[in-house]
């Protein structure tokens, strides 16, 4: 019957699926704004940046391949910091940031925030972060 294919189906794409970690990011716009602001991110691994002139340290004899949902790939070109301008104007330096040519926007990892001791609160329709 169909709904048994259909079950089938969803089973087999399940089945198929491979582990590798993968970014899953939404984007409404695709326009410069997106490489100048920074996006949170449940399902990223590492926070990311196409922004190099955003580091502050860049050790680029690191290098690996970034995967994303879509199977499409992009290398990572170097780790390091970056410094990032909160909403009062302060800055913060985030480590272990990832150099990603072509990334269209910038994504702070919420897992290696949480990690880091930042806290997350979801208020007024907002995910805020806070550094204790």
């Amino acid at each position: 019957n169909k709904r048994q294919s259909k079950q089938d189906n969803a089973k087999f794409a399940h089945e198929e699926q491979d582990d590798e970690p993968v970014i899953l990011m939404v984007t409404t716009k695709e326009d410069e704004v997106g490489t100048n602001l920074w996006y949170l991110d449940t399902g990223c691994l590492t926070h990311m940046s196409g922004r190099k002139d955003w580091f502050i340290n860049l050790d680029e004899s690191m290098k690996s391949k970034v995967k994303f949902a879509n199977s499409s790939s992009l290398m990572a070109e170097g780790v390091g910091e970056v410094l990032i301008q909160n909403k009062n104007g302060k800055q913060s330096k985030i480590s272990e940031g990832l150099f990603v040519p072509g990334l269209k926007c910038n994504l702070l990892s919420v897992g290696q925030l949480l990690e880091k001791g930042y806290m997350m609160k979801l208020e007024d329709k907002q995910l805020k972060t806070r550094n204790n």
